[in-house]
């Protein structure tokens, strides 16, 4: 289970986009991979249909490995990990400050 969730802020760290922020859109668990709103940007060439009804040449998204991301907590990029508190489900925890997320 990944320890990016969906709309958490991450920072690109390494790659093409290098130093950007963004948020999260989707998580695909399976592939190790994530959906960052603005991040890893390809032209795609679409038919027409129902929701594009012009078609053409449209930009959009791609998964980027999760491995090259990292969360952000109050704008500064921290390593996590998660532990289970006593009575509760598991929580994400900073491993620096040791604060939930």
């Amino acid at each position: 289970m990944p320890a990016i969730k969906k709309n958490d802020e991450v920072l690109v760290i390494t790659g093409e986009y290098k130093g950007k922020k963004g948020i999260v859109l989707k998580v695909f668990p399976k592939l190790n991979k994530v959906l960052v709103n603005g991040i890893n940007v390809r032209k795609r060439h679409e038919k027409p249909n129902k929701t594009n009804q012009s078609g053409g040449i449209v930009e959009k998204e791609m998964p980027i490995d999760i491995s090259n991301v990292m969360l952000l907590e109050g704008g500064v990029p921290v390593r996590t990990k998660r532990i289970r508190e006593p009575g509760k489900k598991r929580i994400r925890v900073s491993v620096k400050t040791g604060k939930a997320i």
